[in-house]
């Protein structure tokens, strides 16, 4: 193994007391690959943390902008359409008792009116009145996504409302993901800390909960690895899976590390069969 990565690796798995022959199956890392799992996690990594932050700070520029204009009415539309063509799937402006005032793109109008107030964006939101990047929920629209939410300031300098900018997980993972992985004998999912799965390069485990689904119970050493991945913010490991056609169990070694914001963190995993 390289100096660099050597140095790498003590930078982004400092809890390597998991360390080559510790692992959930007990069995031995190939050395091969490690150079270049690690090369790719650090990459992934970037590239994910920087586009959450980049799409963090429209929201930020959106919340500045409806603090002039309004929760309500066309410049405020203008703002909320905005937000759309920079890559989310709908925005909205929420006012202080959780209805939503404006909701754009056009198919969304008819959320207009409603009540979010019970939703856990929202009500994570509300508990600090800080930018939040949400947990996965389902939107009133009915569909899965996650919600970059600003408050919006008066110009008194007053709580007016909000700003909320939501996205699918797995249609922001996989862009990054898919394009960079491609033609490499590696694989990646994200989790939440609560075991739901955002992205897999398997779509049918989106939305699954690792620590339930009974996909993946028969495999102890799988949930061994998740439980250590909500616990450590990065680490390595194996556990045995099925393959990617399902029709075969195989040993699969891990890297993960974390990304996020706000606070809300997601493990991002590389992984690669062995033998």
């Amino acid at each position: 193994m390289s100096l660099f990565i050597s140095i790498v690796l003590l930078v982004l798995l400092p809890s390597v007391g998991l360390a080559a022959n510790d692992n959930a199956t007990g069995g031995n890392f190939s050395t091969d690959s490690n150079d270049d799992l690690a090369f790719f996690l650090l990459q992934l990594q970037a590239d994910i943390q920087g586009s959450l932050s980049d799409q963090d700070v429209l929201v930020a520029d959106a919340s500045e902008q409806l603090s002039a204009a309004g929760l309500e009415g066309g410049k405020a539309r203008e703002i909320l359409q905005s937000l759309n063509d920079s890559g989310f799937s709908e925005a909205v402006t929420i006012s202080q008792q959780g209805k939503i005032l404006a909701a754009e793109p056009s198919q969304y109008n008819a959320s207009e009116g409603a009540d979010v107030g019970s939703q856990k964006g929202w009500t994570s939101f509300l508990k600090i009145k800080n930018p939040v990047l949400s947990q996965m929920y389902q939107l009133v629209e009915g569909y899965d996504a996650i919600s970059f939410i600003y408050p919006v300031i008066s110009p008194a300098g007053e709580f007016a409302g909000a700003v909320s900018a939501s996205m699918k997980p797995g249609e922001l993972l996989g862009a990054i993901i898919a394009p960079m992985l491609n033609g490499t004998p590696f694989n990646a999912w994200v989790m939440q800390k609560d075991g739901l799965i955002l992205y897999d390069a398997d779509p049918s485990q989106e939305g699954l909960m690792l620590f339930q689904d009974p996909l993946y119970q028969p495999y102890p050493s799988l949930l061994d690895i998740g439980r250590k991945m909500v616990a450590e913010r990065s680490g390595m490991g194996s556990y045995y899976f099925l393959n990617k056609e399902h029709n075969q169990n195989v040993t699969k070694e891990v890297y993960w590390t974390t990304v996020g914001l706000h606070g809300n963190e997601w493990r991002l995993a590389i992984i690669r069969v062995v033998g």
